[in-house]
């Protein structure tokens, strides 16, 4: 079994088993490895340690059935595996900021923990840690012709506003060719970044009007593949990108004057991101 394999099964082993206690060394058994190389491939594969996943999965199991059924706290409780009503309503406080009563009683949303779902994409060994799977190259500059655009990330309006403009960008010009996306922070602004997507300009005979250029800097690149669209598993590719800078001890070319950019094979359902690295 690879990494993937190990952790989608270790979830579902997880999931069928929130009425009992857990332990690492009853999932690292399963799979015949020592509880250190299973706690590292799960923390690699998630972005987070098996015991702070499997308390966040029963913990939001029981909070639904705190608002879905009467049984009383303590039932429900013991039903997720807990051992006692105190340490239930302690790990719930803990994790939601919110006593299961109270909870039950008021209409307040707490962040539950959905299932797992693992992305795909490989993984390399390096330093005695595990990383996402990357390689360095060097490129040339790279001329580009696209559009560009500012925006806050976290507002779903401006979003909302971004992704169609990207999907009239991709139906009018990409039509099959790589569709190259640059992302740039705003030094004046932290909750605001620079976006620009575009398509290789020998690539490109048609109209050029209202197109702008822009150039991705020749520097050595980090590059990593994933499946999809980048909209999709950000969740998962931020969280991979700070273990990796973490582990790696690369450090990151800030003279590019790109934080990243990404190739994406839309026909073939890829993309690679490129880190400008020294």
């Amino acid at each position: 079994m690879n990494y993937i394999e190990i952790v989608n099964d270790a979830v579902q082993y997880i999931e069928y088993n929130l009425h009992r206690k857990l332990s690492l060394e009853e999932l690292a058994s399963r799979y015949y490895i020592s509880t250190t190389y299973f706690y590292r491939i799960f923390r690699a594969v998630t972005n987070q340690t098996v015991k702070s996943y499997i308390l966040g999965r029963k913990l939001s199991a029981a909070a639904i059935a705190l608002k879905k059924t009467d049984r009383n706290v303590a039932d429900i409780a013991f039903q997720h595996g807990f051992n006692s009503h105190e340490q239930f309503t302690r790990d719930f406080l803990k994790i939601f900021h919110i006593t299961p009563s109270r909870y039950r009683k008021e209409s307040i949303a707490v962040p539950l923990t959905a299932e797992m779902d693992i992305v795909e994409r490989d993984f390399k060994n390096e330093n005695n840690d595990i990383v996402v799977d990357y390689f360095c190259r060097e490129l040339n500059e790279i001329k580009l012709l696209g559009k560009k655009a500012h925006f806050n990330p976290w507002n779903s309006c401006e979003l909302e506003a971004i992704m169609g403009e990207s999907l009239d960008f991709h139906q009018k010009y990409v039509q099959g060719r790589r569709l190259y996306n640059i992302v740039c922070g705003d030094p004046g602004d932290p909750s605001r970044i620079y976006g620009y997507q575009g398509i290789a300009e020998e690539e490109y005979r048609g109209d050029r009007s209202g197109l702008e250029e822009r150039i991705i800097p020749a520097s050595r690149y980090a590059v990593f593949r994933y499946p999809g669209s980048i909209g999709l598993v950000s969740h998962t590719t931020e969280k991979d990108y700070y273990k990796w800078l973490s582990v790696t001890k690369l450090k990151i070319n800030t003279a590019a004057g790109i934080d990243y950019f990404t190739e994406d094979y839309v026909q073939a359902g890829i993309f690679y991101i490129h880190i400008p690295v020294l």
